[in-house]
């Protein structure tokens, strides 16, 4: 596979391809090309290129990886601002990846972290830029929340609970709840089963089901 690594253009073969893109409906092209279930699953090669492809409509809505290349951000600049439909295709497409692709199995076998975080990060910068809800006014917990992974404190937007659940019998069960860093769980988890932290918003959700209907 050539040069291979966990961002979105550590791949040559990824590189090459999304360089050859002349308009943001090539890029739906590929988004479009995959298959809609397991049954049809996606080859290392072509699963990175469309976490390339994310990560460039990622860049057209102002938030790029650090690692884009300056030619490819020079073409992007010519695509304008990404339709919601690209937008939503590229989330669809990259979970797709993440669910049935040999890429993820890949990442499963050596140490998943570096990609799991990788996407996690791509993930966050696809969602919808919506504002911040500051926790309701009144009486906090003065106990911080410790990170079962690294053992530090645990600020509220970066904060995760977990539960674990051992059954062993109808009586007789486990139960364990824990507090986690939200990267630090993902870097731990297999690929195929990594937290998406998909958001949405209820504006362009309202919109989306108008035309719809108009439809």
């Amino acid at each position: 596979m050539g040069t291979w690594g966990p961002g979105g253009f550590e791949n040559d073969a990824a590189l090459d391809a999304v360089a050859e893109f002349a308009t943001s409906e090539d890029l739906a092209a590929l988004f479009d090309s995959l298959p809609e279930d397991a049954d049809e699953p996606v080859d290392a090669d072509k699963a990175q290129t469309v976490v390339a492809a994310a990560e460039c409509v990622a860049a057209l809505l102002g938030r790029p990886a650090g690692d884009l290349p300056d030619a490819l951000a020079a073409t992007l600049k010519g695509f304008g601002p990404p339709e919601p439909e690209l937008v939503e295709s590229a989330r669809e497409a990259l979970s797709g990846v993440l669910s049935w692709s040999e890429l993820a199995d890949l990442w499963a076998e050596d140490d998943p972290a570096p990609f799991n975080l990788a996407i996690t990060s791509l993930i966050d910068r696809l969602n919808p830029d919506l504002p911040y809800d500051p926790p309701a006014a009144g009486p906090q917990s003065e106990v911080p929340q410790i990170c079962s992974f690294c053992g530090d404190e645990i600020a509220p937007a970066a904060l995760v609970a977990i539960e674990i659940n051992q059954v062993t019998d109808s009586i007789n069960t486990l139960n364990r709840g824990f507090w986690a860093h939200f990267n630090y769980l993902n870097a731990r988890l297999h690929p195929r089963h990594m937290i998406q932290n998909w958001k949405f918003d209820p504006d362009e959700t309202a919109r989306a089901a108008e035309r719809l209907l108009k439809g």
